[in-house]
């Protein structure tokens, strides 16, 4: 079984699974469908027949009480009225008889039939004995009435309550009967569906263990040989075989590895050949390289064929290069001789531009320095005419503080008249006074002399200020011209400096100008001494030259080629 269940798809499995899951469930809820109808029936029929019959079967008895007592009342009545309600009543009561014996009819089986009719037989009769009991009544035979229904009436009267008893008795079985059998009904529904459920559980974990084993089982082993080709481990078995999705998946994955293992072999020869300097060779499984693996069999065989080619054209290549090399060999030294008769004759002549470098380089430098000592000069001129206007400007300062002091006395020589004519007016005050103004006539007499050698003095002081105003407009004068003199040696001088700076730049620039030819000159010195040096150099490389092209020739034919010609 669990062999055919692994050669199922993985779909269909899980569709069983699925399945008996679902026919597990319909199962169950089939069964419990069924058992409940058969449950509700028992329930009908217990809440429809049984019970009505019960209930009905005590109301038939409770009515016939009813009617014995109103017949009771009827007989014992003391009054007409009370006579004809009890009639009433009575009349009411055994309606209601007939209309329950009616109900009770259609509840009836064929089991109870017997009891039905039996009921309706004494009942007619019992009605019939009534209906003689109210004539006797009314003919006022009283006790003829009491004696029919003391007697036939009370006969009757039991069988019926017998009866009765016997329909109760008989529907009360029933219903117990039918209560133990919806109770046992129920009890068997539970075990029933119990016992399914477990069956299913059963059936789904045997079932759901199978298929997951059958599926965990390739997976694991899938995964296992994956694992060991992707640690470069080919030497993989998979010993799962089923026709469902995995077996094909393993069969697959096998081939895979049968596969790559066929090409690592393959590639692996065809490398060794390849070392071994047989580029001839080629595959021997090229229709395992399908796919994917084809462009690596192309990419093989175009490694080979570019090697091979290569190799062709260094043994041909080498071939030319000893043959030319001779050709070169000669060429360098020749070129070396000349090299050596280039050399000796750029040494005279960059001896004597060294000789000519240094006369001008010194030119240069005492060009430098007069330079340096004229801009000195020019500086020194500038700054003495500098100082000569600030000595102009003083003396222009000095004429016109001369102008303030002058009115500054023409200010005191004001003052001095005033105070003359100040103390010329106190002396006539003073003589008005007469002994009481003298000692005021002593100062005004002060202070007229204080007046008058005051301006005697401002006097004296604008005489010396007028004699040195004309000191300093002759002396603004001379310095005026030493300005202008100083000013035209100052140009004189920075003219002087311009040249000299003129001809030492040009001193500068024909020294560099020499420098630059004696660099390239040593330049070509050394050029020319390299050239002959690599001229030499040539010689040797090119007869190791061609000693290593014999070597190539002898390590290419080696080589196993294909289209060699050599």
């Amino acid at each position: 079984m669990i062999k055919c269940i692994r050669n199922l798809k993985i779909r269909l499995k899980l569709y069983i699974l699925i399945g008996i899951a679902l026919f597990g469930m319909l199962l169950i809820g089939g069964m419990s469908f069924y058992l409940m109808g058969q449950m509700n029936e028992m329930t009908s029929d217990i809440a429809t027949s049984w019970l009505p019959s019960i209930d009905t079967a005590r109301e038939l008895n409770t009515t016939l009480s009813h009617v014995r007592m109103n017949e009771l009342k009827y007989l014992t009545a003391v009054s007409d009225d009370v006579q004809e309600t009890s009639l009433q009543y009575l009349h009411s009561e055994m309606d209601n008889m007939d209309t329950l014996l009616a109900t009770y009819g259609e509840l009836i089986d064929e089991e109870e039939s017997g009891f039905y009719e039996d009921a309706l037989n004494f009942w007619e009769q019992y009605k019939a004995m009534d209906e003689e009991m109210i004539a006797l009544t009314k003919q006022n035979r009283t006790e003829d009435a009491r004696a029919m229904l003391d007697g036939e009436g009370e006969e009757i009267f039991q069988t019926l309550n017998g009866i009765f008893d016997e329909i109760i008795t008989y529907n009360s079985e029933g219903s117990d009967d039918a209560t133990e059998e919806s109770f046992f009904l129920y009890k068997t529904a539970t075990y029933l569906m119990a016992a399914v459920i477990i069956a299913i559980i059963l059936v789904g974990v045997f079932f759901s263990f199978v298929v997951i084993r059958l599926i965990k089982t390739p997976i694991s082993e899938i995964e296992n040989a994956a694992t060991k080709m992707a640690e470069g481990n080919l030497d993989v078995e998979i010993s799962y075989t089923s026709k469902d999705e995995l077996g094909i998946l393993a069969a697959q994955v096998g081939r895979l590895i049968r596969k790559l293992q066929t090409i690592i072999d393959d590639e692996n020869k065809f490398l060794a050949k390849m070392a071994e300097g047989d580029f001839t060779v080629d595959s021997i499984c090229e229709e395992e390289y399908t796919g994917g693996f084809y462009p690596l069999l192309v990419s093989f065989r175009g490694i080979a064929e570019k090697l091979n080619d290569t190799m062709l054209q260094i043994s041909q290549s080498s071939a030319q290069v000893a043959s030319g090399s001779e050709q070169v060999s000669n060429g360098a030294q020749a070129l070396s001789q000349g090299a050596t008769e280039q050399a000796s004759a750029v040494q005279e002549l960059a001896a004597t531009i060294s000789v000519i470098s240094s006369k001008v380089n010194q030119n240069a430098e005492n060009a430098q320095q007069v330079n340096e000592m004229a801009g000195n000069v020019s500086a020194e001129m500038n700054v003495s005419n500098e100082k000569m206007h600030q000595m102009i400007q003083a003396m222009s300062d000095i004429s016109s503080s001369s102008g303030e002091i002058g009115k500054i006395i023409k200010t005191i020589e004001d003052i001095a008249f005033q105070t003359n004519i100040l103390a010329l007016n106190a002396a006539v005050e003073a003589a008005r006074a007469g002994a009481a103004g003298k000692g005021f006539a002593v100062v005004a007499d002060e202070v007229r002399n204080l007046a008058t050698k005051s301006a005697e003095a401002s006097k004296n002081i604008s005489a010396l200020i007028e004699n040195s105003l004309k000191v300093v407009e002759n002396g603004t004068q001379i310095a005026d011209d030493t300005a202008s003199s100083l000013l035209q040696a100052v140009t004189g001088v920075n003219e002087m400096t311009d040249i000299i700076r003129q001809i030492s730049d040009a001193s500068r620039d024909q020294a560099d100008s020499i420098s630059q030819i004696t660099t390239g000159i040593d330049q070509i010195s050394s050029v020319v001494q390299t050239n002959s040096a690599t001229a030499e150099e040539s010689a040797a490389a090119s007869e190791e030259l061609s000693s290593q092209s014999q070597i190539m020739n002898r390590l290419v034919e080696r080589f196993k080629l294909k289209g060699n010609l050599l």
